[in-house]
């Protein structure tokens, strides 16, 4: 063996094989509608056949452009972003970007680490659910760059950017006004991180819809957890241990609200007959659960399949206004309330 590496394939070569030019062999790799059927399979056997690879560096140079998108997600066990990543990869998919990926496990340092890392690679715009705490300065690097910036689930203040997420004090107001219509006075709200914007405007709707049933808010049904399975099972123990504990909870998330149950029925409580609780997202797993999860509904494929088409729209577009998408959930009623 020599050792020298065969020369790459290139387009021309492809095709020279099929004796058409190779601005069609380039639009039948993109499925351009404006290359016959016919001709985009004869093109795409001799790419496998002859073993072609898209030389995306040398692409990257005609064009200036990656047909890469990042996405920065706080926590990939979530099932929350499990989800909402694999919705943003098909979706990207269908406009032809391959997607980069990072997580930030809410550290803000790791987050602008994650930034910096994307725009060396020269990705064309940023999905970003922002970590606890995030300023508008943390963000400034992709104003500088002038990168296209899409928040998810998270808002920033400051100047306006490309958000899409819940409505997350209305959903959450719905959930307790449903528990108080139900008789329920003793409810509590269980999860989500201290300092998280998100966390204070789920609370609110909670606080709200108390307050507007003159029912007394008790700070000692509030309370912070990580938003996983043991932070709801480890926090509900500690509700149960009060002298007057709660009938029920809203919960953060879907996956506090799991913890959760699965600490009732540690206890012999069983979720939905002798306490109600309540989810938030509506993730894949909240049917399947026993029993089934009461939740508010505003899925994270949804949410990610509009954040990217969002995003490939800014690309394409990068004078166009501002757009803020707030998604009204809707609560999905199940087993467990």
């Amino acid at each position: 063996m020599s050792g020298v590496k065969p020369p790459s394939l290139t387009l021309k070569d492809i095709a020279d094989q099929l004796g058409i030019s190779p601005a069609t062999v380039s639009l039948a790799l993109r499925n351009k509608e404006c290359v016959s059927a016919r001709t985009r399979r004869a093109v795409w056997e001799a790419v496998k056949r002859l073993g072609y690879v898209y030389n995306r560096s040398a692409a990257r140079l005609r064009t200036q452009r990656s047909t890469t998108i990042g996405l920065i997600v706080p926590n990939l066990l979530n099932p929350f972003f499990t989800e909402l990543t694999s919705a943003v990869e098909e979706k990207a998919d269908t406009f032809g970007y391959s997607l980069l990926l990072a997580k930030t496990s809410e550290d803000r340092e790791r987050q602008a680490k994650a930034l910096r890392t994307m725009l060396e690679y020269s990705v064309d715009g940023v999905l970003l659910c922002p970590a606890v705490g995030t300023t508008q300065e943390d963000l400034g690097i992709c104003e500088k760059t002038n990168t296209p910036l899409v928040l998810f689930t998270r808002p920033v203040d400051g100047p306006k950017v490309d958000y899409i997420g819940p409505d997350n004090s209305r959903g959450t107001a719905l959930a307790t006004r449903y528990l108080l219509g139900k008789g329920h006075e003793r409810i509590a709200f269980l999860g989500g991180a201290e300092g998280s914007f998100t966390r204070w405007e789920r609370y609110e709707g909670y606080r709200k819809a108390l307050e507007e049933a003159h029912v007394p808010i008790d700070q000692r049904y509030n309370r912070v957890s990580d938003t996983t399975l043991d932070g709801g099972f480890r926090v509900i123990q500690e509700l149960l241990t009060l002298e007057k504990p709660p009938t029920a909870v809203v919960c953060f998330n879907d996956v506090t609200a799991f913890g959760a149950m699965l600490g009732l029925w540690y206890h012999h409580i069983a979720p939905g007959r002798d306490f109600d609780v309540i989810g938030f997202d509506n993730i894949s797993d909240a049917a399947l659960f026993s029993p089934s999860l009461t939740t508010l509904s505003c899925p994270p494929r949804r949410i990610g399949s509009r954040a990217a088409e969002l995003l490939i729209e800014r690309i394409k577009h990068p004078d166009k206004k501002q757009e803020s998408i707030i998604l009204v959930p809707e609560l999905i009623l199940r087993d467990s309330a």
